[in-house]
């Protein structure tokens, strides 16, 4: 569950008046302990609290997943940044930046705790990519993708991997968007869930179908581009109120 896509899409739809705070609150949090905010001027505060600061502006909530060699969009100061690439997501919007920590419980059956720290941040040129072009870079990574692995001929730890686990196919069941949310946007979010599921399954196994070294540093450099497309079309998808 990106927690971060959630938070964008749900606040998003908030601040335009589409759904309330209460729907908002009840969707980011679904299935942990109640959700706070702590830094800047918040302690241990209601994740209410996070969001009226993030409305006074009237600003769209834009999700952010920085990682290592890409922070497009994402806003200074370096303490956000560094927290934000530490966590792999994060959001910003009037001035405010929100990174999660989540504490979860495992093997317990305990709801996992998150508290989401408050940054003031700089204003940020948005990130422009927009659905159309993720969805062309992710069908075309898809492909792409497909075709370096067969020519690499380690394409079977992939196929093998997901086989098994069909649960990997039904991660866009998972999505719980704002009424009236974008349905391109809707639609190229279900097939990129699917895929980062699929991802987390093939990267898990660094070997996958490869038997030696240069086979497993083909099938990494194979996978690359399709983890970069799949990033950048759920920035897309779940900025897709922002843009709008």
């Amino acid at each position: 569950m990106l927690r971060s896509g959630l938070l964008a899409a749900w606040s998003s739809a908030w601040v335009a008046g589409t759904v309330g705070i209460d729907q908002a609150i009840d969707a980011i949090s679904r299935g942990d302990a109640p959700h706070r905010v702590a830094g800047l001027f918040y302690d241990a505060a209601p994740l209410q609290d996070g969001l009226l600061g993030l409305r006074r502006a009237g600003e769209p909530v834009r999700l952010l997943l920085p990682v290592p060699g890409d922070v497009r969009g994402v806003p200074g100061p370096a303490a956000f940044r560094d927290a934000a690439l530490e966590a792999g997501e994060a959001v910003h919007g009037a001035g405010v930046g929100l990174v999660p920590e989540v504490t979860d419980y495992f093997p317990s059956s305990a709801p996992s705790t998150v508290v989401w720290q408050a940054f003031a941040v700089e204003p940020a040129p948005a990130d422009p990519i927009d659905v159309a072009d993720a969805q062309y870079e992710l069908t075309t990574a898809i492909r792409e993708t497909a075709s370096a692995l067969l020519a690499a001929d380690v394409a079977g730890g992939v196929a093998e991997s997901t086989a098994g686990l069909p649960a990997a196919r039904r991660a866009s069941e998972n999505l719980d968007l704002p009424p009236g949310f974008p349905p391109r946007a809707l639609a190229m979010l279900a097939q990129a869930e699917r895929m980062h599921a699929v991802l987390e399954l093939a990267l898990a196994d660094p070997a996958g179908g490869a038997i030696d070294r240069m086979g497993m540093a083909a099938r990494t450099s194979a996978l690359r581009p399709l983890v970069t497309a799949v990033r950048r079309a759920r920035l897309a998808g779940y900025n897709a109120l922002a843009r709008s």
